[in-house]
């Protein structure tokens, strides 16, 4: 089905838009070179809608609502250093929904000293609000966590010598 030249602009502004505001997200947890980690939760958490769901690697965490991504992110601070590479989206915009997928590479220390490599994807859900697009739910899947020395070709996942990753490698 051809669309109009109308809507094909607002789907590029659209998918613009969310990239942008994954770009957001992660330029407000890096850091440990020119300041804190994770250093303004409150602006994290206004990029998710009121009820918006965060969900961590591997089942680690899950937190519903402002409230709680607040201070599960405050949580995050005692990281010292940590990057996120993010690459690959593919998003597909229907309306006032979206889903999408980043891929990512996560450089972290941590208070003891120990640096990880974190390989994965975040794999999102968002809505159109008044004031923008919004995550309603974001979730990192693991497909490897692994120390800076040994690597993810010894230790895929920390303290396992062969797991298999927990990716869904179906299209969605």
């Amino acid at each position: 089905m051809a669309h109009s030249l109308e809507q094909r602009v607002q789907l590029i502004e659209d998918r613009q838009a969310i990239t942008d505001l994954q770009y957001r997200y992660i330029n407000c947890n890096d850091g440990g070179w020119a300041g804190p980690t994770h250093h303004d939760p409150q602006k994290v958490a206004e990029m998710f809608t009121e009820n918006g769901v965060w969900e961590g690697p591997l089942g680690s965490v899950r937190v519903e609502g402002r409230e709680a991504i607040v201070e599960l992110f405050r949580q995050f601070q005692v990281i010292p250093f940590i990057v996120h590479h993010v690459m690959n989206p593919l998003i597909e915009v229907t309306g006032d929904q979206a889903r999408g997928q980043f891929h990512a590479i996560i450089s972290t220390t941590t208070a003891e000293g120990q640096a990880f490599w974190t390989f994965g994807r975040y794999r999102t859900e968002y809505r159109r609000t008044p004031q923008g697009w919004r995550y309603s739910t974001m979730s990192f899947e693991a497909s490897a966590v692994t120390t800076y020395e040994k690597g993810w070709g010894v230790e895929q996942f920390v303290g396992q010598e062969s797991v298999k990753p927990q990716f869904d490698t179906t299209n969605r």
